[in-house]
């Protein structure tokens, strides 16, 4: 044997940001001087520091060495007993190494820290919280969260209550806080509560919050509230105080020129009448003119028509209707007419167009010669026509209708015709003429 080694203590204990150290004695066995290199084996190894860690003795010499253990202090060394060894190598002769084992020890240590995140919230009933733990200690770490405010205006609710730690990891507890009444109105009001770690051994780690609450009705809305009233109340005034006049005398100005437009109608209709200086009896309704009223065939194709007439009297005249209804063949045109008897004057102030088929081509109403309208057959079914001032037709004169067809159309619930089919239907006033001598 080249060298033997000795430790003074083969069990050390050592915490976590401290120093222990272990002392060996290395003797030379040998008939030679010997040079050795001394070294620490397993995981404390890189905690460890030798001085020194080569030494030279004499045969028979001896020397002491300090082996020191600095373990830091971090979550990452936990807690619990390591072996080692301290390797003695003599330079001349590697394989006579000698090694001697001892135990390491590290102890436990305790570090919690906690916060409250966010450490002040508002809300209009509650507010939600989040408690993060961390474990910088050695060692696992159970706990139980807890929170109260000194006012009891408040209620919590904590998920979970409680928690088992490991060293170097966090514990995430939700809090929520809830006020037990609403604040209608008014300045927010501020509750401030505490909420608590608690590790085991009565160790306590406090946090403290706020609680903001708002009121449902704010200060900025009552003012918004406030100012939609005051614009409403604008409105309302400007309404009945000019709007709604203004409406009220430009309805009363309409109907009152309507009136006076309907009186001078009339009084015109009147102004262009004869008096009849002789008294008669009511002369009876003068029907259908000439009788057969005038037709014809058209440009390429015929029709046939018949006209009927009625009236009863009115002041100055008599009522008078007639009706003139024929049918044209397709692609032609034909005209019909109400002939104004020799002895009356026949003052026109509306007719009815009626096309039942729904035909297209053309249609034109004429008064003596000069036409009134024109229109598109496909445009309309039936179209009434109203005059302000009545169209004069003289006695001889005509009030006629000319249909051009293009395509007959489809009576409702009916096949397709083949032949359009109009009519026209006269109203006024049968004037009788002043006999001249």
């Amino acid at each position: 044997m080249r060298a033997s080694a000795n430790l003074d203590s083969t069990s050390v204990s050592v915490t976590p940001g401290s120093t222990a150290t272990v002392q060996v004695t290395v003797r030379n066995s040998s008939d030679t001087v010997e040079a050795y290199k001394i070294e620490v084996l397993g995981e404390p190894a890189e905690w460890a520091r030798v001085d020194p860690a080569e030494i030279t003795l004499y045969p028979a010499g001896s020397m002491t060495v300090a082996v020191t253990f600095a373990p830091p202090r971090s979550a990452q060394v936990p807690a619990g007993e390591r072996p080692f060894g301290v390797r003695v190598v003599p330079s001349e002769y590697p394989d006579a190494t000698v090694v001697q084992e001892g135990v390491l020890t590290v102890e436990p240590f305790q570090e919690l820290t906690a916060q409250l995140q966010p450490g002040s919230r508002s809300g209009l009933k509650q507010g939600r919280f989040r408690i993060d733990t961390d474990n910088h200690g050695n060692v696992s770490e159970a706990m139980s969260f807890a929170a109260a405010d000194a006012t009891d205006q408040l209620t919590f609710v904590l998920k979970p209550q409680e928690a088992v730690v490991a060293n170097g990891t966090r514990s995430e507890a939700r809090l929520t806080v809830r006020s037990r009444r609403w604040l209608w109105w008014g300045a927010p009001r501020e509750l401030p509560f505490t909420a608590e770690v608690r590790p085991d051994g009565n160790r306590v780690i406090a946090l403290e919050g706020r609680f903001i609450q708002r009121p449902i009705i704010s200060a900025g809305l009552l003012k918004l509230l406030a100012a939609l009233l005051a614009l409403l109340l604008l409105l309302l005034a400007l309404w009945f105080g000019l709007v709604r006049p203004a409406v009220n005398s430009a309805a009363k100005e309409a109907v009152d020129a309507e009136a006076v437009q309907a009186r001078a109608a009339e009084q015109a209709a009147l102004a262009t009448t004869p008096p009849d200086p002789t008294p008669t009896a009511t002369p009876k309704p003068t029907g259908a003119g000439n009788g057969n009223q005038q037709g014809g065939n058209g440009e390429s194709g015929a029709g046939d028509g018949t006209g009927t007439g009625t009236g009863t009297g009115v002041a100055g005249g008599q009522q008078f209707s007639a009706a003139i209804q024929f049918r044209t063949n397709t692609g032609g045109s034909a005209e019909r007419s109400f002939t104004v008897p020799d002895d009356q004057t026949f003052l026109l102030t509306d007719f009815l167009v009626d096309n039942v088929q729904g035909d297209e081509g053309t249609l034109r109403v004429t008064a003596n010669e000069v036409p009134v309208v024109t229109y598109g057959l496909e445009n309309f079914r039936n179209q009434d026509y109203h005059s302000v001032t009545p169209i004069r037709v003289p006695a001889g004169a005509k009030v006629s209708m000319l249909v051009t067809c293009r395509r007959p159309g489809t009576p409702a619930n009916a096949n397709p015709a083949s032949q359009c089919r109009e009519s026209l239907y006269l109203n006024g006033v049968m004037i009788k003429n002043k006999k001249r001598n």
